[in-house]
């Protein structure tokens, strides 16, 4: 009894063992696991492809507060000149809030309006430019929607240019993500989201200068006044790599900030919703020290690439090259191996003409199983549709009309010499009746 009770124990401490050994020396032990922060929304996507590399409720609606300023400035520079001077309207200086106390009357530029905007998170240069491109905020948070769900954005909806509160005001991390990727494509707006201090001269409205400090710490915070705790350190928060974007508060949306990073190359965007005091900054840069430290980017392809030739409608004479598009990258975790398979889908009907550029297919990348990523594929000419007196087809042409003279003159010879032959019997006979008659009479 007392060796059956040995024997349970001793399989039961091995089996306790080898499940521990299993846990702890598995492949996926050693995965480093997703980092934690303190606010209830963030999300980190890489700039390049677009690909979620962390995520926390990034798909649920928030108060956005003056981040909603991405979309404002978006907006100004695909719509503006820098240099396009605007004069204040009579609303936009009494906007409540962060502003620059602009003039009813006074002329100021598009470009000192942005650095307003972006620098100072100025609510009322939000106001002023809003009314300069849609006539009224109204219309322009039209505009803002309409562009935002261009862009991929599906659960935001805009309802003023800053953020300011209001209950149906509201959009996501992901959201704000894809708007920030975008935005950062255009040179200006990089420039303007980095800089830590700015000066508008005097205007016809302004005899002082205003000076412009950003709001944004990660860009210059440094001393004893910005220090923040970060893995059990207490650090500056000013975080060398940071370049940029825009931070954002109000009492209902708490502390909010969109940022972004660049190290070695490779550039991530991260956001955060609803901190509370500096944990906004050490979340922010738990999501950045996790981008770089766990995620690399591989090329898939490089655009406008050949990847085969085809026949068009099977005619051989017809053939034109398939061309990558885009490149395509792919952000993936850094310590795995990868075996990328290809599978080319060519469009089953492919008519005359074709134009150059033209998608006439698509190349898919996968990983085990998993699709990575696709590209259209593009035809690297044009093809005109067959006419019958097109030069593709007059060698072709002249070659049946010379066969064919060929044919007719044999077919005319042919008939000429049936004829002479027929005429040379009728010929005979008559002769041969002639002689008779002739010996008939004798």
């Amino acid at each position: 009894m007392g060796g059956n009770n040995v024997k349970k124990n001793l399989t039961t401490f091995i089996l306790v063992f080898i499940l521990l050994f299993n846990v702890l020396f598995s492949t996926n032990a050693f995965a480093v696991s997703k980092p934690t922060i303190s606010a209830p929304s963030g999300i980190l996507i890489d700039f390049e492809t677009g690909d979620v590399l962390y995520d926390k409720n990034g798909n649920t609606p928030m108060y956005p507060a003056s981040t909603t300023k991405v979309m404002t400035a978006l907006l100004t520079l695909e719509n503006c000149k820098l240099d396009e001077v605007v004069t204040i309207d009579s609303k936009s200086p009494f906007t409540n809030g962060s502003r620059i106390y602009l003039n009813e009357g006074e002329k100021v530029t598009i470009e000192q309006l942005l650095y307003a905007l972006l620098v100072e998170s100025a609510n009322d240069a939000a106001v002023a430019l809003a009314i300069h491109i849609s006539g009224d905020v109204k219309s322009f948070a039209g505009l803002m929607n309409e562009r935002a769900k261009e862009l991929g954005a599906k659960n935001t909806n805009f309802t003023n240019p800053n953020g300011l509160p209001d209950p149906k005001h509201i959009t996501t991390a992901y959201d704000l993500a894809l708007i920030g990727k975008k935005a950062m494509e255009i040179e200006k707006f990089r420039e303007i989201v980095k800089t830590t201090r700015y000066q508008i001269p005097p205007t016809n409205k302004q005899e002082e200068t205003r000076y412009l400090k950003n709001s944004n710490r990660l860009l210059w915070g440094t001393g004893s006044r910005n220090k923040m705790e970060y893995k059990g350190d207490l650090i500056d928060i000013k975080y060398d790599i940071v370049d940029g974007m825009k931070t954002g508060y109000t009492v209902a949306a708490q502390q909010c900030l969109v940022a972004t990073a660049q190290k070695d190359g490779h550039r991530v965007i991260s956001v955060v919703l609803k901190a509370t005091g500096k944990n906004i900054y050490s979340d922010t840069r738990t999501l950045l020290d996790y981008g770089f430290g766990n995620f690399k980017t591989i090329k898939l392809t490089s655009g406008n690439q050949k990847i085969k030739s085809i026949y068009i409608n099977n005619d051989k004479s017809l053939n034109v090259n398939l061309l990558t598009k885009d490149t395509l990258y792919k952000t993936v975790p850094k310590d795995n191996s990868y075996d990328i398979e290809k599978k080319v889908e060519i469009f089953d009907e492919i008519k005359l003409p074709i134009e150059k550029g033209q998608v006439l297919g698509e190349i898919v990348y996968t990983n085990n199983d998993v699709e990575f990523g696709k590209v259209d594929l593009i035809s690297d000419r044009s093809v005109e549709e067959k006419k019958l007196f097109s030069n593709f087809n007059i060698g072709k042409i002249f070659l049946i009309g010379f066969l064919s003279l060929i044919i007719l003159f044999l077919i005319y010879r042919t008939f000429v010499t049936m004829g002479r032959i027929k005429r040379r019997k009728i010929r005979k006979r008559k002769l041969e009746r002639y002689k008779q008659v002739n010996i008939y009479k004798k």
